[in-house]
């Protein structure tokens, strides 16, 4: 029976109407240009009880909302642009939603319901261009001490309740505030003090942006760290520690000086090492300075194809080359080294004189186009193949110069290359 009555008298209740403002209204034409570009709205005496749609008008510098039925401040926390708000004549209870607009100047909320200065005053500091400000009729220009307290708390104000607040009026708050101060504080002396929670310092925006500087910071760390974590991986692979099983002994070099002389085309030099070291980066993918197993199979093709242009191919079979190179996985060190031990020969005279003429090609076509520092490189290596194809043809002598300085067989000298009859005077203009 008692829901039947409560129910009949909830229906016989009528219902608050609310009523939305929004911007829109003020304005001839309803665009977003023309939100973006309207810089005050007059929204006075209509009645309206809540307020949305403001999110276009993000340029809003003067708002009027006086003389209406608003009970708190929510729909323009986005408006941060505000400088002159006008909110008298309402009925608001809370300054809940004034916390975005950081470049407010004048506040006027006369003949309104605020309670608790100290609470509003929390608020009201957190806007350091604020200048006028209007509180009367309100009950908080009640509470003890309204104006003095106002003016200590808020010391950029110069108009208060429709009243100039002079430099001696200011002097004589501030001597006032003292000994209020000191008071406050034998009356709370003993009392725990109350610590305010973040949500009560920091408005909605500085908290958002203190959450993506954390953000900022800790994936910072993260990178910093993953960078010297992988800096201590490539030092760790880059030590070398001594093996004599890497470094060539007394008997080693005479065999490789033997072999040299014997036929130079069946060990590769150092500077042929170092094109050929091109290669093998071209198989380290991961940039940890060694190979897999599986990745000789293309290395060795890689060879047999004198992909670096050196005039030599490996002279054994795939399979003996695997044994040389046993080591899992292979560091470039390990396998420069055991070259050493790979017998290499002349590369097949098709392949090479291919080589050249692709290589002269390249060459009169950059110097065709003017291109001549590239025209050189390409004739260089030219010359280059040219002097493996006929390394019989133009075998150096043993020369031992009179100061009997050595002479360095692991580079190719164009000074003693006894150059072809049909050698071009524009291949000898480019070497000068």
């Amino acid at each position: 029976m008692d829901q039947v009555f409560n129910h009949l008298i909830k229906r016989a209740t009528p219902q608050p109407i609310v009523k939305v403002g929004t911007p829109w209204q003020c304005i001839p034409i309803k665009n977003d240009k023309q939100a973006r570009d309207t810089t005050e709205v007059h929204m006075s005496n209509q009645g309206f009880n809540e307020l949305a749609q403001f999110d276009k008008f993000m340029n809003l510098e003067v708002v009027w909302l006086n003389e209406n039925q608003l009970t708190s401040i929510k729909g323009i926390e986005q408006n941060f642009r505000i400088k002159h708000l006008y909110l008298q004549k309402n009925k608001i209870s809370t300054l809940e939603g004034l916390q975005n607009l950081k470049h407010l100047e004048t506040l006027s909320l006369f003949n309104n319901e605020l309670r608790d200065l100290e609470k509003n005053l929390l608020i009201l500091k957190e806007f350091p261009g604020l200048t006028t400000l209007d509180l009367f009729n309100n009950p908080v220009a009640e509470e003890p001490y309204y104006r003095n307290r106002v003016i200590s708390a808020l010391p950029q104000l110069q108009l208060l309740d429709r009243s100039i607040i002079t430099v001696q009026e200011k002097i004589k708050v501030e001597a006032w505030y003292k000994d209020f101060k000191a008071e406050v504080k034998i009356k709370k002396k003993g009392q725990k003090k109350q610590k305010l929670l973040p949500s009560q310092i920091f408005s909605v925006g500085e908290k958002i942006l203190y959450k993506e500087v954390d953000e900022i910071k800790a994936k910072r760390e993260q990178e910093k760290a993953d960078e010297i974590e992988r800096e201590r991986t490539r030092i760790k692979q880059k030590e070398k520690t001594f093996d004599p099983n890497k470094f060539p002994t007394n008997e080693l070099k005479e065999q490789l000086r033997q072999r040299l002389h014997d036929n130079p085309m069946s060990l590769v030099n150092e500077w042929e090492k170092g094109k050929l070291k091109k290669i093998f980066k071209s198989y380290d993918k991961e940039k940890k300075g060694s190979i897999q197993q599986d990745k000789l199979q293309g290395l060795y093709g890689d060879l047999m194809n004198d992909i670096a242009n050196i005039g030599k191919v490996p002279a054994v079979t795939f399979e003996k080359f695997k044994e040389i190179m046993s080591e899992d996985p292979l560091p470039w060190d390990s396998f420069c080294f055991q070259l050493n031990h790979v017998d290499f020969q002349r590369a097949p005279e098709e392949m090479l004189q291919k080589k050249i003429d692709e290589k002269y090609k390249e060459f009169n076509r950059r110097l065709n186009a003017g291109k001549k520092a590239e025209a050189k490189e390409f004739m260089i290596e030219a010359v280059r193949l040219e002097a493996a194809r006929d390394k019989d043809e133009h075998k150096l002598p043993e020369i031992i110069p009179d100061d009997n300085t050595k002479i360095r067989s692991d580079c190719f000298d164009f000074s003693r290359y006894k150059y072809k009859q049909n050698f071009t005077d524009t291949a000898k203009y480019l070497l000068q």
